[in-house]
């Protein structure tokens, strides 16, 4: 059984930045090392380019809840 401690690790270790480019393909490929662990960031470069919401972005990648 996972605890919520190991949960959270392996959240941490979570590559927002690909989840990012298997949802849109055309996402910056220039940018992943300022963005990939960060999922805020991410979201922010992705709003730039799609009409979804910054809170609807956070969700599709699967960003925990701050």
């Amino acid at each position: 059984m996972n605890s919520p401690a190991s949960q959270t690790r392996q959240q941490s270790g979570t590559d927002y930045y690909a989840r990012a480019l298997a949802l849109w393909p055309r996402v910056d490929c220039a940018r992943p090392g300022r963005v990939r662990r960060d999922p805020r960031r991410v979201a922010t470069l992705i709003s730039r380019r799609t009409n979804l919401s910054y809170r609807a972005i956070l969700e599709l990648l699967g960003a925990p809840e701050d």
